[in-house]
Formats: C-alpha cells, structure tokens, sequence
C-alpha cells in the first residue's frame, strides 16, 4: 500500500479537470483534504507517479506568488523524489 500524503491527494484534484482522474484513486478519499494520508494500492504505483508528476508540472507553470501553488508543487516535488520536508 502506498501512503499518499492529504496535500498531494489535494493538488491532485486542483491539477487535474474534474472527471479526469481515475476512480480508483478518487474513491480512496473524500474530496477534501481531512489532513490524514490515504492508501494506494501498489498496482498503482506508476500511474500515480506520472499523475502527480503532471500536477507538479502543473504547479511549476503557475504563479509561483499564489501560496496553494507553492504548497502544491513542494508536496509533489517531496513525494516523487522522497526529499524530507525542510526543518
């Protein structure tokens, strides 16, 4: 199972036209973020990553001034390269 962080699972969902995500993931959790982690089946583990590469790419494009696309891009940044959060 795959642990995919509340603030991912959220930029997901802001990166992505409505409809355009797979259900497999959008049934996994509610539509907001509650702050808690959801599980990812291992199956899905590539698809995933090229999902939040694109809302990374995504966030890379947007006004670096907008605080959600900071927070956003940091989030898909850490979860594809493993980097811990800065202290």
């Amino acid at each position: 199972m795959i642990s995919l962080p509340a603030v991912v699972y959220a930029a997901l969902h802001v990166c992505h036209p409505p409809g355009t995500l797979p259900p497999w993931l959008t049934t996994r959790g509610p539509r907001c973020a509650t702050g808690a982690a959801i599980g990812v089946g291992q199956e899905h583990a590539e698809e995933l990553a090229d999902l939040v590469l694109m809302a990374w790419w995504e966030c890379l494009q947007d006004d670096a001034s907008d605080r959600f696309t900071v927070i956003f891009a940091t989030a898909c940044e850490r979860y594809l390269t493993g980097r811990p959060p800065a202290p």
